[in-house]
């Protein structure tokens, strides 16, 4: 079990540099379906704020990974398998209810033309 907590340590380490890359702005390529929307759904959300909510999913997902591994290797193997899918629809779907919420742009309503 000591083999789980490594493999799931390196992919930790590997989100954690994926999640600093979309972070500082340079991995806008990471962000899943982003690059494939066309030019006006790209343009409906906030850059900035899409990459802190991608960004932060991916740091809470490498944190928990660790976690999990550590679990397997004291034992807990039911619990790990109970727990995992539970933690990643809930971080999945927080993260989807984020971006809709926050890192959508809002349109800005028009004031009536007075006349």
């Amino acid at each position: 079990m000591l083999a789980a907590f490594i493999i799931l340590s390196v992919v930790a380490l590997i989100l954690v540099v994926m999640a600093v890359l979309i972070l500082i702005g340079k991995g806008d390529s990471l962000i899943a379906g982003y690059n494939m929307a066309s030019r006006e759904a790209q343009d409906a959300y906030d850059r900035r704020r899409l990459r802190i909510v991608i960004g932060v999913l991916l740091l809470f997902v490498a944190l928990s990974l660790p976690a999990f591994g550590i679990l397997l290797a004291l034992g807990f193997r039911e619990l790990v398998l109970a727990a995992f899918p539970a933690t990643a629809f809930v971080l999945v779907a927080a993260t989807f209810t984020t971006a809709h919420c926050w890192a959508k742009k809002k349109e800005k309503k028009q004031p009536p033309h007075r006349k």
